[in-house]
């Protein structure tokens, strides 16, 4: 029998329709605040397309929840909790095209809205298409496995494994792997909003 995370695979964000429509929110209405097309939410909404981080970040913050709370991913209340990785919870629909990036939500709910975590292994080459990520926050990446290259508008930088960068999400930025392993990475994004004292 699957598991939830491998069930989940083929439609990461089967919830994502489910919470709209509990929030008494249309697709226009959704469209709007998050500034992404109304067509586009619908695919992701029926896993025809796989949102990068940054649009999760979008979506998660419409709705004044976590990332993972799109995933169907309730933290209990305690001082921790533990995701195993066979639980990780991957944003990828059934046979991804392997150019693409491959996510996995790592910390669905334990962060309370600080930042949210994930494991990427990003592609090797930019597909049609593509657009560079950009979010409010901060984003960490520390490499795993393998070799990136950051790229910004105007430099870039290559890191390895055990390298770690942090910029500001409001730069428009791409990360590729570079040949010949497909890179690993962990990518932490801060929220912007102001927390309660």
């Amino acid at each position: 029998m699957p598991t939830a995370a491998h069930r989940s695979e083929s439609h990461a964000f089967w919830r994502l329709k489910r919470l709209r429509e509990l929030k008494g929110v249309t697709l226009e209405e959704l469209a709007a605040r998050t500034g992404l097309t109304k067509s586009y939410l619908s695919k992701v909404e029926r896993g025809v397309s796989v949102p990068s981080v940054a649009t999760a970040l979008k979506v998660a913050e419409a709705f004044e929840v976590g990332v993972g709370e799109l995933f169907g991913v309730g933290a209990p209340n305690t001082d921790f909790v533990v995701v195993r990785k066979d639980e990780r919870k991957p944003f990828n629909r059934k046979g991804v095209n392997a150019r693409h990036h491959r996510y996995e939500a790592i910390a669905p709910g334990p962060a309370h809205g600080l930042f949210e975590a994930f494991v990427v292994h990003p592609a090797f080459e930019e597909w049609p298409g593509y657009k560079r990520g950009q979010h409010s926050g901060q984003e960490m990446i520390f490499v795993v496995k393998g070799r990136i290259e950051v790229a910004f508008p105007h430099s870039s930088v290559k890191l390895a494994a055990g390298d770690c960068i942090v910029f500001s999400g409001r730069v428009p930025h791409r990360v590729l792997s570079i040949r010949p392993q497909r890179a690993e990475m962990l990518v932490v994004v801060t929220n912007d909003k102001e927390r309660p004292q």
